[in-house]
């Protein structure tokens, strides 16, 4: 599932209204996605946030394996986190293979 816009503003708005951090705002928005890759880099205290909702068990965490994304899930979609990284892998080893002909 997308993070839609609504999902965005809602949590701008409880930003805004100081009711919940950036880093609880980050959380909630993985929560919210269901699934969220890391395919790049990913800033060092949303990293560090993450992380730590992972040892408090709010969230679930993948780490990055072969071609395989890392991934950061809501720990009732762990299967959609791993349609999501093996959908990944797929597309990368197809683009490769496009490559190499």
């Amino acid at each position: 599932m997308k993070f839609t816009q609504n999902q965005r503003e809602h949590l701008q708005d409880l930003l805004e209204r100081g009711e919940i951090t950036a880093d609880q705002a980050n959380v909630e928005k993985v929560k919210m996605a269901r699934v969220q890759l890391v395919t790049g880099r990913l800033p060092m205290q949303v990293r560090k946030a993450l992380n730590e909702a992972v040892k408090r068990g709010e969230i679930g965490h993948m780490a990055k394996s072969g071609r395989k994304p890392e991934a950061y899930f809501n720990p009732s979609f762990e299967y959609m986190a791993r349609q999501a990284r093996n959908e990944h892998e797929r597309s990368v080893l197809k683009a490769l293979a496009s490559i190499c002909r």
